[in-house]
């Protein structure tokens, strides 16, 4: 399938989900949507199954995790290809941005999930408890609904299947509409490791079969996505009260200080700006470079711009792929077209590279030639640079915290000291201090969004938390001894109390001291009960 037609990408034809490589427009395949109605009777079978899931033993459990890893391993190049011809991006960002990083999750969690599931002691502090036993018991929450996008098809979801299902959860998983062929891969790579027939499941569409997942009474939603649809899904899930993690849109900043390597500091921002074709949350939207580097900056980032490579992800050389969407490409235009009518100069792109069919756009960089002429930013999702001048660090901090997103910002530096301290005043859930877009791969750092860029944890020890139900477990040895709080009440209960609470919390050494008769008389028959011993939970 050849030609122009925009709605052909990720279409319903004949209850079919059509996927098209956006280089070229050719039909990479197609899977057959998952109808609404049928969505329900998915997750139902998925409850049916999770609890002999979370009843098999860890080890099994981790074996047959280990299994699919192998299978990721052995089918790294089949798969990065398909992600390429699916979405677009170039095969060596398939390969280190999604296949590299991918099996490092795996290796991750699969390290530390059974420290994590351990049942931990918790001791009391209190003296009049301290003989109690207690326990953090850790125990899977249910079953997950999962949605992601397009442009992480393999790293997003697998940052939460993975742990998810390493903790007891089942998960039915909705790929992006533009996605499905990968998506339909990783599932099969777990069918064929040897997890139970629905403990994972799939489901496909478009927002209807989204909105069904969501209202399918699924007890905890992972949803990716912009925050206009992240709202709409927590307001479904709020109904229901299931809860949700949602991973919204970023308008990430980058601070350049006059101290910066500028050969260094463009390099990087370069990638960080049109890697994966700008298409990042967490890539360089806003660069704020300090006024007395600015000349030199742009000299450097410009000539840099020029020996970029466009082309098909599947050539080797290519270093710009094409946008994933039609839609995505039509916002970029709009977007750029707005701010040059409102004072932006176009400094290069702005256009189609000609001789393609595909979804193409050229590497495109605004400058807002004062601070004071940049609008609050929205998330453009594609390969666009807005450079704005600032007159020193305060007022890049400012700017950067303006936007009503949080998600990530990178301060570029040869004085890192100084940029651990702008750290701290920045308003984002991750800093990079020269570097940026990476942290989402490294599985140990935990990563959420301030203000509108998201709710919750994926990925390290924070995001396995939310695979999970704490519950406390607490025990009482001195089973034989009435408690002096219990009925019934008297001026004894009042008075031991009263001492007690001045022998614990007085600010006054001496009144601790004066209490001490009291609280020790009223407190001896509970503290020096010899108890039974008790089984270890």
């Amino acid at each position: 399938m050849r030609g122009n037609k925009t709605a052909g990408y990720g279409e319903k034809r004949s209850g079919q989900l059509i996927s098209l490589n956006p280089a070229d427009l050719t039909e990479v395949g197609q899977v057959q949507i998952t109808a609404p109605g049928d969505v329900k009777r998915v997750v139902d079978w998925a409850r049916g199954v999770q609890t002999s899931w979370q009843e098999t033993e860890l080890e099994e459990r981790l074996h047959i995790l280990k299994r699919a890893r192998d299978l990721l391993f052995r089918n790294v190049y089949a798969l990065a290809e398909l992600i390429t011809q699916e979405m677009g991006k170039p095969i060596a960002e398939s390969f280190s941005a999604e296949m590299e990083a991918s099996l490092d999750l795996f290796d991750y969690y699969l390290r530390h999930a059974a420290r994590w599931l351990k049942t931990q002691r918790v001791r009391l502090h209190n003296p009049v408890f301290r003989r109690r036993r207690c326990w953090n018991v850790i125990e899977p929450v249910g079953v997950f609904g999962l949605i992601t996008p397009w442009n992480w098809p393999v790293l997003i979801p697998l940052g939460t299947i993975v742990p998810a299902l390493l903790a007891g959860n089942a998960v039915v998983f909705k790929p992006s509409e533009y996605t499905p062929l990968v998506g339909r891969r990783l599932w099969e790579i777990f069918r064929e490791a040897g997890l139970p027939s629905g403990v994972f499941e799939i489901v496909y569409g478009a927002r209807e079969t989204g909105e069904a997942l969501v209202e399918s009474g699924v007890d905890k939603i992972f949803f990716t996505g912009s925050t206009r649809v992240g709202r709409r899904v927590m307001a479904a899930a709020a109904k229901r009260l299931s809860q949700v993690v949602l991973e919204l849109g970023g308008n990430d900043a980058a601070i350049v200080r006059k101290d910066a390597d500028l050969d260094y500091t463009t390099s990087g921002l370069l990638w960080a700006s049109f890697s994966n074709c700008g298409q990042n949350c967490n890539g360089a939207e806003r660069i704020y470079v300090h006024e007395q580097v600015l000349p030199e900056f742009l000299d450097l980032f410009l000539q840099k711009i020029d020996k970029l490579r466009i082309g098909p992800g599947l050539h080797e050389e290519t270093d710009l792929g094409p946008l994933a969407t039609p839609h995505q490409r039509e916002k970029i235009e709009k977007l750029v077209e707005k701010a040059i009518k409102r004072g932006a100069q176009l400094l290069c792109g702005g256009e189609r590279p000609a001789g393609f069919s595909g979804y193409f756009y050229r590497p495109t960089v605004l400058l807002w030639k004062n601070i004071q002429e940049e609008p609050e930013g929205e998330e453009i999702f594609g390969p666009v640079a807005c450079v704005v001048p600032v007159r020193n660090d305060e007022e890049a901090v400012r700017a950067a915290n303006r936007s009503r997103y949080g998600l990530t910002a990178s301060i570029w530096t040869r004085n890192t000291a100084e940029a651990r301290k702008m750290a701290r005043k920045l308003r984002t859930g991750t800093v990079l201090i020269n570097d940026m877009v990476t942290s989402f791969g490294f599985p140990e750092a935990g990563w959420t969004g301030q203000k509108e860029s998201g709710i919750g944890w994926v990925h390290g020890e924070k995001g396995f938390d939310e695979m999970v139900v704490i519950k406390f477990v607490t025990e009482e040895p001195q089973a034989r001894t009435q408690k002096f709080w219990w009925f019934p009440y008297s001026e004894q209960v009042r008075t031991g109390m009263e001492r007690a609470i001045r022998f614990l919390y007085s600010p006054n050494l001496w009144e601790r001291v004066a209490a001490l008769p009291g609280t020790v008389r009223n407190f001896a028959p509970y503290l020096l009960f010899n108890s039974r011993k008790r089984e270890k939970l």
